[in-house]
């Protein structure tokens, strides 16, 4: 052999001794780890422009609690670069999944209140007079439901016509657009509108003195890219829909995205409407554990309205329930 190319062979040898010796260092091995660790921390914290990453980070909370998790197992196995790497991802995941989701504004004057209930009863669901009982027995003041099928319909008309007699249902040829509003209180301008092929309801509920606006919805679940667009599509028409009406505002429905979803901060940004949440309050799906779930149907309510409280509520659907309680400022 000649002793250029035996020279060149003991370079390369040497070369991948060395590149053995430092990944078998423990440290080294842990830069690794912890470098891989943070590529779907990066996808996770970036803003959710796309289809994928908005698929990809609706399940944020999960990620936060798999991180936290894996910062305790690190430190336990003292490994302390990858708990620290660990807990620093952690963080920013929490920051990211609370930052929504902040103690709501208050009204501390005002004489009317307003109780409020948000339900997807799935259009297959069968339970009809479960539900109906269970919804009469919660005794809210408005309630807005989504998935109304014609059967739904016509169990909600016969179920609660007695106790909300003013109410408004919309049928769509998509069983799971038809939607549907019920309240204790009279309603004016009470409208169905047709856009980006789904069925929403607008008007006003006039409680003593006040009127106020509400926006009921059901946006498509973006489960392809063109209902992931078409999605986007209806919360821009209904961005602009409550910017140009004066007074206050509920907004309410199956938004079918989450609260760190940058198309919803966008919206409540432009829109001057607070998240009713003062926690998680995951409602989707309903099959699974709490920390298996997550936030996608909302009460939006605007400046002039506060919001007490709001909690989940498990009826029969595979989404929670959601009802608030509300005080809406005097004129």
């Amino acid at each position: 052999m000649q002793p250029q190319k035996l020279k060149y062979i003991l370079k390369v040898a040497l070369v991948i001794i060395r590149i053995y010796c430092w990944f078998r260092q423990k440290k080294n091995k842990e830069r690794i780890l912890a470098a891989f660790l943070l590529i779907p921390a990066f996808l996770l914290l970036i803003p959710s422009y796309t289809f994928r990453l908005t698929l990809f980070q609706s399940f944020l909370f999960q990620a936060m609690l798999v991180y936290g998790a894996l910062s305790v197992f690190w430190i336990v196995k003292h490994h302390y670069r990858l708990a620290g790497v660990n807990f620093m991802i952690y963080f920013l995941l929490l920051v990211k999944v609370s930052g929504p989701i902040s103690k709501t504004y208050k009204i501390d004057q005002g004489d009317e209140s307003l109780k409020v209930l948000q339900f997807n009863v799935l259009a297959v669901n069968d339970k009809y007079d479960e539900t109906i009982n269970r919804v009469v027995e919660l005794n809210p003041d408005f309630i807005s439901f989504q998935e109304v099928s014609s059967e739904w319909a016509k169990r909600l008309v016969s179920g609660l016509a007695n106790d909300y007699p003013f109410y408004k249902v919309v049928e769509h040829a998509d069983q799971g657009q038809g939607i549907a509003v019920f309240s204790k209180y009279p309603m004016s301008d009470v409208e169905e509108v047709h856009v980006t092929r789904t069925a929403n309801i607008t008007g006003k509920i006039l409680i003593g003195d006040e009127a106020v606006n509400f926006l009921a919805l059901h946006t498509k679940s973006p489960t392809t890219r063109s209902k992931w667009h078409n999605r986007n599509s209806h919360l821009e028409w209904a961005e602009d829909y409550v910017k140009e009406q004066p007074g206050e505002f509920l907004v309410l429905g199956d938004f079918n995205t989450v609260p760190w979803d940058n198309r919803m901060l966008n919206f409540k940004s432009s829109a001057q409407l607070t998240d009713s949440r003062k926690k998680l309050t995951p409602t989707f799906p309903t099959w699974n554990p709490f920390i298996a779930q997550i936030p996608i149907d909302y009460i939006l309510h605007s400046n002039g309205i506060g919001c007490d409280s709001l909690d989940a509520v498990r009826i029969t659907s595979d989404h929670k329930a959601i009802m608030g309680s509300y005080l809406i400022a005097g004129k």
